[in-house]
Parts: C-alpha cells; structure tokens; sequence
C-alpha cells in the first residue's frame, strides 16, 4: 500500500470483519517498509496491531528508515483525535515540525513503544510542541525509546514528554532518552498515576538547555522516578509527594525535589 494510513484503514476494516461475535479482537500486522522517502502524517490509529519498521535502524535520521512525519518544515507524525487500544510498535521514526507532535493521541491503552524514536525533522524551522502528548494512557509502555533532535540549535521539543488529561496509570518509561526544553511534564490535571513509573532513564536536554527535567503538577502525586540521570537547569519539580524520587541524579548529585 502507498501509505501507513492506508494500511490503517484496511486493518480496521478486515479486523472487524473476522471476528465471528463482539467478543473477538482480531490482531493484524502491518509492516512498515524503510524507504527514501518520509510516509505521511498519521491522524487516525488503529486497535489490536502491530506496526513495525523494516529497514535501518531508527535511532538516526536520513534514508532506510521507517519515518513517518515530513522530513523537512510543519509537520506531525501522528495527531490521533479517537482512543485506541493495544497497538505496538517498533522501529519506527516518529518526526515533527514547528510547532508539531512527533505522537499525539487522545486516548491510548494497552499499547507499547519498543525501540522507537520521537525526532525532530531535519528542518523544522522552530521548535516542534512535542515528542510524546497524551490526553490519557493506560497501561502503556516505552522500551529502549530515544527523543532526538536533528536539526539545529532552537529546534529541539518544547516537551519531550507530556500527560494532559486525568489519567497516566499501569504505565512503564523504561531505558529511555527523553529531552527538550522541559523533558517531563505531568500536568495537574492528572489526578491517577498509580502503577506508572520512569525507570533507568535520562531526562534532560537534547542539544540545547533543558530548563526542567521533570516537572510533575500532579496534585495527588503516584508517579514514579527511579533510577533516572537527569540533566536540566532545575532536576525535579514535584507537585505533591516528593518521596517518589528514588535513587535518582542531578548531573552528578542524589536527586530531591524543587
């Protein structure tokens, strides 16, 4: 097929018809070949899929990779407006623009990011808003993932990582690069964060200052973060609950809270 949203539309349309009752979840798989060329923006995601990129490895930028998001000016990656649940991915590129999101989604449950990058577009003409923006996200994780900057000074994410809605929870960060000019930013409105957590990772800048690592609104405070190395102006900002930091440093000293 030409474009990853058409195969979207195909799995949604053939997955539900196989299912012989409402109580089948057919999985489909859809295979991302690398090319020269970048795959166009995504603005609907499928359920019950896994999407995988073929071809060179996404950590780095250029042809042979499975990119999805213009490589040069405004741009998404993925802008999803409907909830969708249990999508894996891996080895994709998710690219952005000025003012753009390499993943945005409303709501996503049940899902994972394995070895995936969240970059910037090689000449994205100013800073894109984000990597990562979820309205809502249950029970998803992030393994192995890198946020990166390819392009020049004062083009890396305003956000590296964003929650904006009222639910974060059963959700694993783990080994991941995370960065921009806020790395983590947890909005108040999140009121559940039970069973999420950030774990062995770094958060902090990119290739320009990161002004805060993390910065956790949340008034009822649950998420964790241990085990991170965090690189930033000011380290942590929590909200609420500051015993959530274990074992976690500021460039060279024992993480605590602003």
């Amino acid at each position: 097929m030409d474009e990853v949203s058409t195969a979207i539309t195909a799995s949604e349309a053939y997955r539900q018809l196989q299912g012989t009752d409402t109580n089948d979840y057919i999985r489909n798989r859809i295979i991302v070949q690398g090319t020269g060329t970048a795959y166009t923006a995504i603005t609907s995601l499928p359920s019950y899929c896994d999407i995988i990129g073929l071809g060179a490895d996404c950590f780095g930028n250029g042809v042979g990779i499975a990119r999805i998001g213009a490589d040069t000016g405004v741009s998404d990656g993925v802008d999803a407006t409907a909830a969708a649940r249990g999508i894996n991915f891996y080895n994709i590129q998710f690219q952005a623009g000025v003012s753009g999101y390499a993943f945005r989604g409303t709501s996503l449950f049940r899902s994972s990011f394995n070895h995936c990058c969240f970059a910037t577009n090689g000449s994205p003409g100013g800073a894109p808003a984000a990597g990562v923006d979820l309205d809502i996200a249950g029970g998803v994780n992030w393994y192995d993932c890198l946020w990166n900057n390819q392009s020049s000074t004062g083009n890396q994410f305003a956000l590296g990582m964003t929650i904006t809605g009222t639910h974060f929870h059963g959700c694993k960060v783990e080994g991941c690069y995370i960065g921009g000019d806020k790395g983590v930013y947890i909005e108040a409105s999140v009121i559940n964060g039970w069973g999420s957590w950030f774990k062995d990772c770094y958060i902090g800048q990119l290739s320009e200052t990161c002004s805060i690592g993390v910065d956790d609104d949340a008034t009822t405070g649950h998420i964790i973060y241990a085990n991170c190395w965090v690189q930033a102006t000011a380290g942590f900002d929590l909200e609420d609950n500051t015993d959530r930091i274990i074992g976690c440093y500021e460039a060279n000293a024992l993480a605590t809270s602003a």
